[in-house]
């Protein structure tokens, strides 16, 4: 009993002791605050048994740099007991200061450091500390924010929820940014006419129920201008389910080095049917068949069984009413997140009509009940008749010479007299007999060389 009532007296005596100088925290700027010079007030309250004197404030903890040029008017020098006194505080916003908490993007006041307050009650000194925070403007915001999933749209703010999608939903999600910068740089402060070198746009999700890619960056982001990108994000098709989070954020720092962004976080709700028997593909293979001959055109189906539990009982049909055909496969087992292929012959009459027919696939679970449809298109060709090869008949070529009339000149005229042409060959022309002449010098200069020759061999 004794400790519990020394805990008690500890305890208030450390409340009276935590309250005797109270000291308020001042905070400067707001939501819509440029980075200019701007003035706040704090309040100090002396809540000693004793007048509080030799008042003094001074600043600390980051808050005491020279950007913030804070100074302090109106400090009383003293306050009597139970008394509260304001205090003015003129200080500037820096150009860099941020518009959004680094690790949340949140636009709020940020902490540059405290003020203490110190004075003297009788013979013993008092102090307190308080933060000093400081806002600015948080110009880089998310416009717009899209998803399109299938045939659901739906636009985005913080805390929305996009109910119903399924496994394997594709998705397109578009974000849109604005640069909310005064176009002007009125007065020649520098909180106009600002861009954004660089705008990242991400989006993180913890679950793996989703795949995505981050989208591309922004690159200079003019004052009073936006700019969107887009990513592709898809539903897992094993996708359980359940509520799937998903943040976007948008972050960049201006041309005077202050962070700027926003952060929004939605819910992806995905959930499955008790039964959902979907088509994934239909090949019609060939896609274009010939009404020449008889022929059989093969229609294969696959099938995803995105539903909670095993089906046993799995039914596929295949209808192509132009031709009336109809054929369903029962009996197909299909355990969940499962997929199977079944095939169907369709015959086609050679008699049939020329045209674009539609194939109609249906699948159905405990082998009646209907689950999901889907089509695809059979073209068929008429039937051309070739044409029977022409033989044309070999032509004979005949060639007509109509003989020279023969013009006999007038009285008085002399006929001109045709001109020979005579022919000679090269046996017969002066070139064959100078070369006779030179080829029989070289065979004298060549005996009488080989005969000189010999003699001497004899000598």
């Amino acid at each position: 009993m004794k400790k519990i009532a020394l805990f008690v007296l500890m305890i208030a005596l450390l409340a009276i002791g935590a309250s005797a100088l109270q000291v308020s925290s001042p905070t400067f700027g707001g939501t819509t605050q440029d980075r200019v010079a701007v003035q706040t007030t704090f309040t100090i309250t002396n809540n000693n048994t004793a007048t509080l004197s030799n008042i003094a404030v001074s600043a600390g903890g980051g808050a005491e740099n020279s950007k913030y040029a804070l100074a302090f008017t109106n400090v009383p020098a003293s306050l009597a007991a139970g008394a509260s006194a304001t205090v003015t505080v003129n200080g500037t916003i820096p150009l860099d200061h941020p518009g959004v908490d680094a690790a949340t993007l949140v636009a709020q006041a940020l902490k540059i450091g405290s003020i203490t307050v110190t004075g003297n009650v009788g013979s013993s000194s008092d102090s307190a500390s308080a933060d000093v925070m400081m806002q600015a403007v948080d110009q880089l915001k998310i416009k717009k924010a899209r998803i399109d999933c299938g045939d659901k749209s739906q636009s985005l703010t913080d805390g929305d929820r996009v109910k119903n999608l399924k496994p394997d939903y594709a998705c397109t999600l578009e974000i849109q940014v604005e640069n909310n910068f005064d176009s002007n740089d009125r007065y020649y402060q520098k909180i106009g006419d600002i861009s954004f070198t660089t705008v990242d746009v991400k989006i993180d999700s913890s679950s793996s129920d989703i795949d995505y890619d981050d989208p591309d960056t922004i690159d200079d982001l003019a004052a009073n201008d936006n700019d969107a990108v887009s990513t592709d994000i898809t539903i897992d098709e094993a996708a359980s389910d359940g509520t799937i989070s998903l943040d976007i954020t948008v972050s960049g720092r201006d041309d005077n080095g202050a962070l700027h962004g926003e952060k929004r976080n939605v819910k992806l709700e995905v959930k499955r049917l008790t039964h959902d028997i979907q088509i994934k593909r239909i090949d019609v293979s060939p896609a274009a068949a010939s009404n020449c001959d008889a022929s059989n055109v093969k229609v294969s189906v696959n099938v995803l069984n995105q539903g909670k539990r095993d089906e046993d009982a799995v039914s596929v049909e295949v209808s192509v009413p132009d031709l009336k055909f109809s054929k369903k496969i029962d009996n197909i087992q299909l355990d969940k997140d499962d997929s199977t292929s079944v095939s169907f012959d369709v015959p086609v009459s050679k008699t049939i009509k020329e045209g674009v027919m539609r194939v109609d696939i249906k699948t159905y679970f405990d082998t009646l009940a209907p689950s999901n449809s889907g089509s695809a298109e059979l073209t068929i060709l008429k039937c051309e008749e070739v044409p029977e090869e022409v033989v044309e008949p070999v032509k004979n070529t005949t060639t007509v010479v109509v003989p020279q009339q023969t013009i006999t000149p007038s009285q008085g005229q002399s006929q001109a007299a045709p001109k020979k042409t005579t022919t000679t060959s090269f046996t017969s022309s002066k070139a064959y007999v100078a070369l006779l002449a030179v080829l029989s010098v070289l065979i004298a200069v060549a005996i009488v060389a080989l005969v000189v020759m010999l003699v001497r061999k004899k000598q």
